[in-house]
């Protein structure tokens, strides 16, 4: 092994240490940071190495001026220089601390929300940094006295709209005759805790609800923290809380006016690879069990026990929209309903449209790592 000048740097056949750190030579190459190798506006990788036969070599090694510089064994002459800041902020072994803050999530419930009542900002007189840690903490948020005419300035901001079925960027809910969902009744029927578009294959969703008007006796709207709900679920009910996550069941949507039947089959409840609860599928009236007939009448213990865990008022945060309020929450996290309204009371009209919360996070995520780059 060759000891180099500079004692952070020690070079080996297939690797060297800097720092403590060891980058495999392959590694370098594949990263190397010159212009041939490496877009400069774009921060991608230009060089493939698809088409050698052997593994890239050093000519040389150094480092000065807080930069390794390695010369290749290769012709023409090839040359990568990396800023020991650059590698040492990307090191493999051993990993150093993440590079994204973790997102902290707390889970609550109405007794903790009454406890720690959340502070819901004004639009435009709070920064984007306050109400996204709202979203990403509680899993909701709510912007007062956002005007109509911004809306679409707010939504473009942050990104694209996942359009659902025929309904454009916005769908409207208010109560008319025929609607081709509950939320649309003309009865003002009261709707359950429930996530949104169950009945399709979609990213994780951030819901928006913007108040155009509501003068309608009653209608309050309600959020339930699914992922709260689940954990208690799941100490309580463990048994009921696995038939949940292990039984695939149907979701679907018949939208009659542009000839469409939609449907998503899935488990309720859906958890990652270390057992931790990501997403919640629950929509009481888009359900459709065809289960084999032995696993009926244990799968609605599950259901139904779950349900009126959903539906207990200790889980429930209950408010008034008003004309202006803008409401987000994550539609894989976070239960939204309604209470019954009186329709010839007055108008009750909200306008709803869906974005990919991977927009939201890398808007977040962007902050904190574009100083790599």
């Amino acid at each position: 092994m060759l000891k180099l000048d500079y004692k952070e740097l020690i070079q080996s056949d297939r690797f060297l240490t800097l720092g403590g750190k060891r980058f495999h030579y392959i590694w370098l190459y594949d990263h190397c940071l010159c212009p041939r190798c490496y877009h400069p506006s774009s921060f991608q990788k230009i060089n493939d190495l698809s088409d050698r036969l052997e593994l890239p070599k050093p000519k040389s090694v150094q480092f000065q001026d807080e930069k390794l510089i390695i010369d290749w064994d290769e012709d023409p002459p090839h040359r990568s220089i990396f800023p020991r800041s650059w590698l040492l902020s990307r090191a493999y072994d051993p990993k150093p601390e993440p590079s994204l803050s973790p997102r902290e999530k707390q889970l609550w419930d109405k007794a903790w929300l009454d406890a720690n009542p959340p502070e819901w900002c004004e639009y435009g007189n709070c920064s984007f940094e306050f109400w996204m840690n709202q979203l990403s903490t509680l899993g909701f948020t709510l912007l007062r006295k956002m005007p109509w005419e911004k809306l679409e300035t707010f939504v473009s901001s942050i990104g694209p709209i996942y359009y659902l079925a025929q309904y454009g960027r916005y769908s409207t809910v208010k109560a008319i005759p025929n609607g081709q969902d509950l939320s649309l009744s003309a009865a003002g029927n009261a709707l359950s805790p429930h996530t949104d578009i169950t009945f399709l294959p979609t990213p994780p969703i951030v819901q928006l609800l913007y108040c155009v008007e509501n003068q309608a006796s009653g209608g309050e709207s309600t959020v339930v923290d699914g992922f709260r709900v689940a954990h208690d679920f799941r100490q309580d009910h463990p048994q009921y809380f696995e038939i949940l996550t292990q039984t695939p069941v149907t979701f679907w949507q018949l939208y009659q006016d542009w000839d469409y039947y939609v449907s998503q089959t899935k488990p309720i409840i859906k958890l990652n690879d270390s057992e931790e609860v990501t997403n919640i599928f629950f929509s009481h009236k888009n359900l459709g069990l065809d289960l084999p007939f032995e696993q009926m009448e244990s799968f609605y213990e599950a259901y139904y026990g779950f349900f009126r865990y959903l539906k207990k008022p200790a889980y429930e945060y209950c408010f008034r929209m008003q004309a202006g309020d803008c409401l987000l929450v994550h539609n894989f996290r976070i239960m939204h309903g309604r209470k019954a309204f009186d329709a010839s009371s007055g108008s009750r009209h909200l306008e709803t449209a869906y974005m990919d919360w991977n927009y939201f996070a890398g808007r977040q995520d962007f902050y904190q790592v574009k100083e790599m780059f």
